[in-house]
């Protein structure tokens, strides 16, 4: 055997004491070791069931046991009038507020923009730009606001109509052979 030097600081003397977080750890390292494989029981029982030892827990009804008052007579049930709660309803728009605001809407400019840059819309879309689009029609109308532009001809049309209803004969304009 080697010869080993003295030195003045001696080294551990015992073994460490292993403090109450260290031990309590390892105790159930060890435990989770051991304990490999499936969880006891048959293989009868549901895996729905977690736990164990206690009765099946059955879902109680919460209207077992009240205590509100119950009316045995039909006059006692109409002497008892219900508070009615009401609704707030929002108040009417006048037109020239529901267009302010329809113009301002920003949902719309988005998907008109959209349109015009050729974009195709999601059904859901579509159907609300269409539905806004005609409020906003009848608002114009109701406000006299709309310019009948529809009813005056353009120049293009007329020259169509007066095209169609010309009489032609195509005869008339085939170049005639001369058979000299």
């Amino acid at each position: 055997m080697t010869r080993m030097k003295k030195t003045r600081t001696p080294g551990q003397l015992g073994a460490r004491k292993e403090s109450r977080e260290n031990a309590e750890q390892s105790r159930e390292r060890k435990r989770k070791a051991r304990r490999k494989g499936l969880a006891p029981g048959s293989r009868h029982n549901q895996g729905g069931e977690s736990g164990g030892g206690g009765a099946a827990r059955v879902q109680k009804d919460p209207r077992l046991g009240s205590k509100k008052p119950v009316a045995l007579i039909k006059d006692e049930a109409r002497a008892a009038p219900v508070a009615k709660v009401r609704v707030a309803r929002p108040e009417a728009l006048t037109p020239e507020q529901e267009l302010e605001q329809l113009e301002n809407d920003e949902r719309l400019n988005t998907l008109l923009d959209r349109v015009d840059a050729g974009d195709k819309l999601g059904k859901e879309d579509a159907a609300w730009l269409d539905q806004t689009l005609a409020r906003h029609q009848q608002l114009l109308e109701q406000l006299g606001l709309l310019d009948d532009e529809d009813e005056a001809p353009e120049e293009g049309d007329d020259l169509w109509t007066r095209f169609m209803d010309a009489d032609l004969d195509p005869a008339q304009y085939q170049e005639k052979e001369d058979k000299s």
